[in-house]
Parts: C-alpha cells; sequence; structure tokens
C-alpha cells in the first residue's frame, strides 16, 4: 500500500509513447478498478499540480494515475484540428491500452470533465465511473456570461505569463486565492513550456463538439461536485449535467471556486472514495 510520504512527482513520473503523441502521467497505488485523475486547462496546468493533496489518499487504495492531457505538462505540445475533447479521449483510452487497463473510474476537473464526458460517449465500455467537478461539456449556460471571468484570466496568462497574471489567475479560479502561495505561482510561471503555449494558440481553431445530444445515452454512475463561488465555470452548467446523465447526483460546496479537490481536500478526498467503494 502507498503511504503520503512515498510520494514525490519524480519517483512517481512515467513517459508513455502512444504512437501519435507521448503521455506523461504520475502512478502510485494498487487496487481495481484504476482511477484517472484529469486535470483542467490553463497554462502551465498538469494533473500533478492539479492533484497533489488528492493522490495519497486515492493511492492507498487504487492505482492512480494523474495524466497530463494533450498539450499540457510533460506530455507532448499538441495542435488540435479535431475537438480537444475528443483528442482527449482518445489519449486516455490509448493510455489504457498501452498500460493493459480494460476498466477505469475518472476523475475529471473543468477541461478534464469534459473529457471524461467524452470518453463516457465514445468508449462506454471502458468506464467504470465518473466523477466530474466544476466540468465542461455541459453546453451553454443560460446566464452566466462567455467567455466567464475566469475563462478571461485563464487566456490572459496564455499571452503574458507574468507572476501578476498567474496571481490574478488563481485569484479568479479559487475562493481563497491567497491560500496559493507567491512560491507556488512563482514555480508555475517558471515551468512554463513556449511550444505548449504555441500550440495552444495554434488550436484555438479546432472545432468544438456538442456533447448534449449525446449525454442521456451515458449510464454510468457520475458523481458531480461544484464550488458555488466558481468564477471559470458557472454552477449553472453542473446543473445541466444533473439533468442530462440519468445516474449522477450533485454536491455544492459554500465558500469554494474552481479547484473542489483543492480547496476542500479533505471532504473531497472522503465523498469521492466513498462513492467509487459503494457498490448498487
Amino acid at each position: 500500500m502507498t503511504t503520503a510520504t512515498q510520494l514525490t512527482e519524480a519517483e512517481t513520473s512515467r513517459m508513455a509513447d502512444l504512437g501519435w503523441i507521448k503521455i506523461h502521467y504520475n502512478e502510485a497505488g494498487t487496487g481495481d478498478p484504476p482511477v484517472i485523475f484529469l486535470h483542467g486547462s490553463g497554462c502551465g496546468a498538469s494533473s500533478w499540480s492539479n492533484f497533489v493533496v488528492n493522490m495519497p489518499a486515492f493511492s492507498a487504495q487504487y492505482r492512480t494515475l494523474a495524466v497530463d492531457q494533450p498539450g499540457y505538462g510533460k506530455s507532448d505540445p499538441f495542435v488540435m484540428t479535431e475537438s480537444r475533447n475528443t483528442v482527449n479521449a482518445r489519449a486516455v483510452h490509448d493510455l489504457m491500452d498501452k498500460l493493459g487497463i480494460e476498466k477505469a473510474s475518472l476523475i475529471g476537473n473543468s477541461m478534464g470533465g469534459a473529457t471524461a464526458l467524452a470518453f463516457a460517449v465514445d468508449y462506454p465500455e471502458r468506464l467504470h465511473k465518473m466523477v466530474l467537478m466544476g466540468s465542461g461539456g455541459g453546453g451553454p449556460t443560460l446566464f452566466g456570461q462567455t467567455p466567464s471571468e475566469g475563462i478571461k484570466a485563464l487566456q490572459a496568462v496564455y499571452y503574458d505569463q507574468s507572476f501578476e497574471n498567474f496571481r490574478k489567475f488563481f485569484d479568479v479560479m479559487l475562493y481563497n486565492g491567497k491560500s496559493v502561495p507567491d512560491e507556488v505561482l512563482k514555480a508555475r510561471a517558471g515551468s512554463v513550456s513556449q511550444p505548449h503555449v504555441e500550440a495552444w494558440k495554434a488550436s484555438l481553431g479546432a472545432p468544438v463538439r456538442n456533447l448534449l445530444n449525446d449525454l442521456s445515452k451515458v449510464k454510468h454512475e457520475t458523481l458531480i461536485i461544484h464550488g458555488r463561488n466558481d468564477r471559470v465555470v458557472p454552477m449553472e452548467g453542473s446543473m445541466q449535467l444533473l439533468t442530462l446523465l440519468a445516474n449522477s447526483q450533485l454536491h455544492l460546496f459554500n465558500e469554494c471556486g474552481h479547484w473542489v479537490q483543492y480547496e476542500q481536500a479533505k471532504r473531497f478526498n472522503k465523498m469521492v472514495l466513498d462513492f467509487l467503494a459503494e457498490e448498487k
């Protein structure tokens, strides 16, 4: 069994060549079905940075992978010519094939949630359960502005990776952005890969996939979690997903922004682990 003190980024770091792209992931723990963490978008984003406070609890019970999606983290830069959700879901599927994983539970934040939804539609036989936090993929909202305040802040960082822009972004993304120390943001700003930034810019014209007509076909058990103070993806998005996904439940956290897994880590870990262990 893996313990928290054994987990470091370097020791858990892995790379898989899928033929069309090299995908980086961090892996720890044993136990089936495996759990795959999928990070959100944003300059310098990776699944290790998104889920570092969750990995120890999950890897103590499950084989746990924190996957850098195409064009992020240590995975290859990638220019999208198809919908990003479709490409991301394909990468997860091909990585599972590469690692001999027949079925897994997907835990996705923001863009990672949209990846999980596309995976549920495209590869339903490979999905065990699904957890979505501040997820994209629910379609346009009626009351939230487009683009949201958080998306505007996210995009600004791609054009200016200064510490000041990272601080503004995290102050919008979290209910209490000051909970992320300056040194953490400076490290993220200093680690940004310009090839990844240029690939992101070159992907802006990629087609956008509308999943709304397909989500009613998804029957997997799904836990939807949202911060009521999310300024990146409006809470309304998760309420839409609740109506579209027949086998779903929704939990809202007050005084919480876009990173539920970080801002409410202890409660998040317990809630999701209980959900994964639950049998109907």
